[in-house]
C-alpha cells in the first residue's frame, strides 16, 4: 500500500489564511482605489466630450470617497463633490446632465439628459477591472 506524505500543509495553509484576511483588508483598499482611479478619469473625459463643462468646477471636482468597509464587504464611491459658488451641489448638477429635467413654469429651461454617467461607466469597466487586476497581482507578489 503507497502512502503519500505532504509536509508544509499546515503552513501553507496558514499563509492561505494570512492572504484571505489581507484580500478582505489591504488588498481589497488597493483594488478599489485601483478600479475608482480608472473612474475618475473616465468620468472627466465624458464630461469634457458631451460639453458639459461651463466653468469646469464640476470635473474638477470629480473625485474618489474613501474606502468604507462593511459587514458585507467594502465600498468606494465615484463623483462630482463639492458645491460651486451658487451652493448647488456638484452631484446635483450632474445628476441634471444625466438623467434630464423638465421646463417649469416659472421660466427654468429643460435640459434632456444624455445619460454621460452610463457611458463614463461602461467605457470604462474593461480597464477598472484590469487597473484591479494589477492591484490584486501587485500585493499577491508581495506576499511571496
Amino acid at each position: 500500500m503507497a502512502r503519500l506524505k505532504v509536509d508544509g500543509f499546515d503552513e501553507l495553509e496558514r499563509r492561505l489564511q494570512a492572504i484571505e484576511k489581507g484580500l478582505k483588508g489591504e488588498a481589497e483598499d488597493r483594488m478599489l482605489k485601483a478600479g475608482a482611479a480608472v473612474l475618475v478619469e473616465s468620468w472627466k473625459g465624458s464630461i469634457e466630450s458631451r460639453g458639459h463643462r461651463i466653468t469646469g468646477n464640476m470635473k474638477n471636482a470629480v473625485a474618489a470617497t474613501e474606502v468604507r468597509h462593511k459587514e458585507d464587504g467594502a465600498e468606494i464611491h465615484v463623483y462630482p463633490q463639492g458645491t460651486d459658488n451658487h451652493r448647488i451641489t456638484n452631484a446635483q448638477k450632474a445628476f441634471i446632465l444625466h438623467y434630464g429635467r423638465q421646463a417649469t413654469q416659472r421660466g427654468t429651461k429643460g435640459i434632456k439628459g444624455d445619460k454621460f454617467v452610463t457611458a463614463a461607466e461602461n467605457e470604462a469597466k474593461t480597464k477598472i477591472f484590469e487597473a484591479m487586476q494589477a492591484a490584486l497581482n501587485e500585493y499577491l507578489a508581495g506576499k511571496d
